[in-house]
This record gives C-alpha cells, sequence and structure tokens, in this order.
C-alpha cells in the first residue's frame, strides 16, 4: 500500500483495537517484526500507557527491571521530533562491576531477537491547550544491513505515517476517557465565560509567570487595572484564585502557553 493509503487506513480507524492491527499490517510490510508505543509524557511514571505487539515475554522483562526509568531512548525521544535508530543514542560507558541500566535495556532486546529499532517521537499539543509526548518504536529482528536499507529509504514516509497513527490513538484515548463530547461542551462552557480579550491577557501573562506589575508595564495599563481584569476573569471561571484561573484557563483553550 502507498503512504497515502496508509493514512487513509488509520484515519479510518474508529477504535483502539482496529488502529493496532492496522499499524502493525503496515509496519510488517516495511519488515519491522513489532512495534511498542509509549506515553512519555510523565517521566515519573512507574507504569505509562503502552500499545504494543512486542509480546509479552519483552514486555514483562522491560516492566520487572523498570526499564522505562533507564531507557536513553525515550530520554532522547523527550527531546527531539525527529525519529532515529538505536545506534544514534549515547550510552553510558560502564566504569564498575555494576552494568549501567542503559545498557541493561539494549542487551535484554538482543536477548529477544531485537537487532535493532527505530525510534519515532511526537510532540504536540491538543485543542485545549494539553502538551502530549509520545514514542513509538518499530522492532527489527532481521538482518542490521537490512534494516539499515530500509531506515535510509523509508524512514520519512514512516515518519509521516506514525504521526498519524500516533495522534489518532491519542484522539481516541481522549474520546474514550473523556467522552466524546467533552472537547465540544468545554469549548462551549468557555464561550459561556464571556471573557473578554484584556481578561484573557491578563491571565496569559499570569501563565508566564508575569506579576501584575510587570503585566501592567507589558499592557501600558495601570496595575489596579490589571489586578480588577484578574479578578472578574477569576470570577467568570468560578476559580479560587488566579492559579486555578490559569491552569482552568489552560484547560479550556482560552489561553496557550
Amino acid at each position: 500500500m502507498t503512504v497515502d493509503e496508509n493514512i487513509a487506513a488509520i484515519e479510518g480507524c474508529g477504535d483502539q483495537a482496529t488502529l493496532e492491527v492496522t499499524l502493525q499490517r503496515i509496519v510488517e510490510s516495511y519488515g519491522f517484526h513489532s512495534y511498542c508505543f509509549l506515553d512519555i509524557g510523565k517521566a515519573y511514571s512507574d507504569e505509562p500507557f503502552y500499545v504494543g505487539t512486542t509480546g509479552a515475554d519483552w514486555e514483562r522483562e522491560y516492566v520487572s527491571n523498570d526499564f522505562v526509568h533507564v531507557d536513553e531512548c525515550l530520554s532522547m525521544a523527550r527531546r527531539t521530533n525527529r525519529p532515529f535508530d538505536w545506534g544514534r543514542v549515547p550510552l553510558p560507558v560502564r566504569s564498575g562491576q555494576r552494568k549501567p541500566g542503559a545498557l541493561q535495556v539494549m542487551e535484554a532486546a538482543t536477548d529477544h531477537g531485537f537487532q535493532q529499532g527505530l525510534d519515532v517521537p511526537f510532540h504536540f499539543v491538543d485543542s485545549l491547550g494539553r502538551l502530549h509526548s509520545s514514542n513509538c518504536v518499530l522492532m527489527w529482528k532481521d538482518s542490521v544491513s537490512d534494516f539499515t536499507k530500509v531506515r535510509d529509504d523509508c524512514a520519512r514516509e514512516l515518519h509521516l505515517v506514525l504521526v498519524y497513527w500516533m495522534q489518532r490513538l491519542i484522539e481516541l484515548r481522549m474520546t474514550v476517557e473523556e467522552g466524546p463530547a467533552t472537547l465540544e461542551v468545554a469549548r462551549i462552557n468557555a464561550h459561556k465565560m464571556r471573557i473578554t480579550d484584556k481578561e484573557r491577557e491578563v491571565i496569559a501573562w499570569a501563565a508566564r509567570g508575569k506579576t501584575a506589575s510587570d503585566t501592567a508595564e507589558i499592557m501600558s495599563i495601570a496595575t489596579e487595572t490589571v489586578r480588577w481584569y484578574t479578578k472578574k476573569a477569576i470570577e467568570k471561571m468560578n476559580a479560587g484564585n488566579k492559579t486555578h484561573a490559569v491552569a482552568k484557563a489552560i484547560h479550556l483553550g482560552l489561553i496557550d502557553l
């Protein structure tokens, strides 16, 4: 299938199960064995949201050894939007008897037959202003030379296909977790608040860490006027204080950071 056909198939998936099967079919068509997707937006999480086809044995080893906290691929994925293979990930040098966790991850992957992997990071802000960071790894079990050829010839189109796939997965998750009408309801509620442009602006500057006096100077108005706009915004959003108002404004998409 062509890239356009693969993207159309992804966009036509109405549930997560179909989406997972669709990606497995796509990655196999390029020669990959399987894939694993991780939500990497919360680095402190012991069990981030996961979807994959790598098999129970690998998943069990990865989880039981807490590899999520030492996997350098995830660290690199949090710092780039570009795909990369495992050979480009900087690994620590063993200097003592204890083997660094990052080396253990790579050695365990090899033990399970994975000779190489193509990591495709994805970072985006949804319509409510929330940041999502994820990483999808395409796992390779054949010869490294064959992987290199596929990587060189197909990395760009795989990147494009996976961006569509990851965004579709996140959209489906949001629908299941928040209800299909949640986003629209949030927008309607935000509209009903009737926040003025000035009220929105002072909250936006507060979200960027500006004080009332800083905001007054930026907007060329009096400090007391800034406080008045802030007070009105807090009341309209039914917030407890300025910090709460900032959080609600971001969640409702009233302001962007």
